[in-house]
């Protein structure tokens, strides 16, 4: 009895092993997807009137861009110099912008920055203050998304911009 003892432990230990890693898998799921913000149609309508390149994709990769704006925009932290109030359209239009500079790569934490709207900032590129602070314009950031026909133009075009924001990105927590 003891060979059938030991295949019978050896099992069980075997079964216990994948169980946990099943549950480890689906818990990490959950808690990821809890933490990102979830669009709602509101967000999405406004996507697809703000960017041609968001409103010509398939439905799974608006799914996919989606759930890293969501991930990235409650990683962040937001201010406004010239209102009161944030405003939802321009929190979206930069977490879109800051996803198709960086279309290809993998997701990166941005955790610990600060992105700040800021009307006065006409330069067309980021201000950056205090390595936490990024001072953009959400009108130029805007203009950029509903002027872009494909993804291809964030890389030929050159825009400093996407440059500076692609830097940003790949300088965040690994």
């Amino acid at each position: 009895m003891v060979f059938p003892a030991k295949v019978l432990g050896v099992i069980l230990v075997a079964l216990t092993w994948f169980a946990l890693r099943f549950w480890l898998r689906r818990a990490l799921r959950k808690k990821l997807a809890q933490d990102a913000v979830r669009f709602n149609v509101n967000h999405r309508y406004f996507l697809n009137e703000l960017s041609p390149i968001y409103k010509s994709m398939p439905k799974g990769e608006r799914r996919v861009l989606e759930k890293r704006m969501g991930k990235l925009i409650s990683e962040l932290q937001f201010d406004d110099t010239t209102k009161p109030e944030l405003d939802a359209e321009d929190i979206l239009a930069y977490a879109l912008l800051q996803m198709y500079s960086v279309y290809h790569e993998g997701f990166r934490s941005l955790k610990g920055k600060m992105i700040v709207f800021d009307q006065g900032n006409n330069s067309g590129n980021l201000v950056l203050s205090e390595g936490k602070y990024v001072l953009l314009n959400p009108e130029y950031v805007q203009n950029i998304l509903k002027e872009a026909r494909s993804l291809d133009f964030f890389a030929s075009e050159n825009l400093p911009i996407v440059a500076e924001l692609r830097k940003l990105y790949l300088e965040g927590e690994k």
